[in-house]
């Protein structure tokens, strides 16, 4: 579980294939990430990954098939936001954040305000009635609020901080993003379902 408050951007550094999986080993600074050891979750632009080996400033993930079908390419050389898994003792800036994605997004459109970005984004058709103006949504992991919704597209408000310290200030209309729904909309609809 993250709260969607970025620690620190990394930077990849390899990807090994593997059959159909992929070994990552990307770098980042230990300064700005809370203490991780083997095992533990970090997300990484959004996706929960699992540290399977740790080197000086490095961590090294397995990917898994699944994962890669799910997510937006990850490429060598690209930044890519951290988090460390939530401690139950720490505080929770942002909202509940699984990262497990639920769907790829696409930028639409860039425009600034003051010194704020306004991105709109297209999600996928089936995220839709998961999205609702004010509600949060993770994208590459960075917990943000719903500005508007408008047919297929919503809008979010990215302020100068969240543009200096997250990989957000990297898109441009077209760039592809990792989507994660807000968890209770998620469960609100299992139940409904069911009923």
């Amino acid at each position: 579980m993250f709260t969607g408050i970025i620690q620190s951007i990394g930077l990849i550094k390899k990807i090994e294939s593997l059959k159909k999986d992929a070994r990552i080993t990307i770098a980042y600074k230990p300064n700005q990430i809370k203490a991780s050891s083997l095992g533990d979750s970090i997300s990484v632009n959004g996706v929960c990954l699992t540290i399977q080996k740790k080197q000086k400033n490095q961590f090294t993930f397995h990917v898994s098939e699944e994962t890669l079908n799910r997510t937006i390419a990850f490429t060598e050389k690209s930044l890519v936001n951290l988090e460390s898994a939530l401690l139950y003792n720490g505080k929770v800036g942002g909202h509940f954040v699984t990262g497990h994605i639920d769907g790829i997004g696409k930028i639409a459109s860039v425009k600034t305000t003051s010194q704020c970005w306004i991105l709109e984004i297209k999600p996928p058709k089936s995220l839709l009635k998961f999205i609702a103006e004010k509600g949060s949504i993770a994208i590459n992991g960075v917990s943000l609020t719903i500005n508007s919704i408008k047919n297929d597209k919503f809008k979010v408000n990215i302020i100068p901080f969240t543009l200096k310290e997250t990989n957000l200030g990297n898109l441009t209309k077209g760039s592809e993003i990792n989507l994660e729904i807000d968890l209770i909309a998620r469960y609100l609809e299992n139940i409904l379902k069911r009923k």
